[in-house]
């Protein structure tokens, strides 16, 4: 979701990011910082008002591309944090692809806070077919045939850092398993046939959500995720564990030391599934 903050840490070796950081080789299209129209609206439970895909657009990778309800809980943020401030694992990923040739690369960018992968009547999820999936595949498909006469552009794989709403929730926690293969299988088909990739299997990267006892389920969901990575070709998981030390003031979301390490990770474990 990227609930991190560019006023996390600011001096040190761990001050990864600042408000001026730029990654010029790398532009993402996404929900850059938080007008009034979705500013409180970036959760499961609200933002089934939204058509997200109305508010994306192409921007240089920087901070800004994260959490939109930042004035909302001042208490879990540093003082005079606004959505500009707000980055998840999107931007250090970005750090690393802005120094590979051909130093050219695209990311979009789509997260919403909350959501689980169980289909639910009453908050958005990443349900296949749902209304947050079509959002995501829109996304893609603007993104793609927005650029199409500079650089004809492929999904070449997804990061999925998700699960923690469904371990809190013991049958979706035991659904999370049957869930993901699922989303797995349908993004793969879904942007092959709409011809934004060429590969079969897009390489998936799956972040290994935390062993917090916050998530009472979590064991349940943490075991789904390591069986989807081992029986489904070319998925690839993360850990975080290490990183229960780098979290904001709510205990729950990686601060800006651990959303670079988490960029990071996901940028070393993707490139060997291509």
């Amino acid at each position: 979701m990227g609930l991190a903050s560019v006023r996390d840490i600011t001096s040190g070796p761990n001050n990864y990011v600042e408000e001026d950081t730029v990654f010029p080789n790398v532009k993402i299209y996404g929900v850059f910082n938080a007008g009034p129209e979705i500013a409180g609206k970036d959760d499961a439970t609200h933002s089934s008002t939204v058509s997200w895909s109305r508010f994306a657009s192409w921007q240089v990778a920087r901070p800004g591309f994260g959490y939109k309800n930042v004035t909302h809980y001042p208490q879990y943020f540093p003082q005079g944090s606004g959505a500009q401030d707000m980055f998840g694992p999107e931007l250090y990923f970005a750090r690393y692809l802005n120094d590979r040739p051909p130093k050219d690369h695209y990311i979009v960018k789509l997260a919403v806070s909350n959501t689980s992968l169980n289909p639910t009547t009453n908050a958005d999820s990443w349900s296949p077919g749902g209304r947050l999936y079509k959002e995501l595949m829109k996304m893609i498909a603007e993104a793609h045939n927005s650029k199409r006469t500079e650089v004809n552009l492929k999904v070449a794989g997804i990061f999925f850092m998700q699960g923690e709403t469904d371990a809190m929730h013991k049958e979706w926690a035991r659904n999370y398993e049957k869930n993901l293969k699922e989303f797995v299988q349908r993004f793969r088909e879904d942007v092959q046939s709409m011809t934004c990739a060429e590969a079969k299997n897009v390489p998936v990267v799956l972040g290994r959500i935390q062993n917090n006892s916050a998530w009472v389920h979590a064991k349940i969901v943490r075991l789904a995720q390591q069986k989807v990575a081992r029986d489904v070709p070319h998925v690839s998981i993360v850990n975080t564990d290490d990183l229960s030390g780098w979290l904001d003031k709510s205990g729950l979301h990686f601060n800006e030391y651990g959303q670079a390490q988490l960029g990071k990770r996901v940028y070393q474990a993707f490139f060997p599934l291509l």
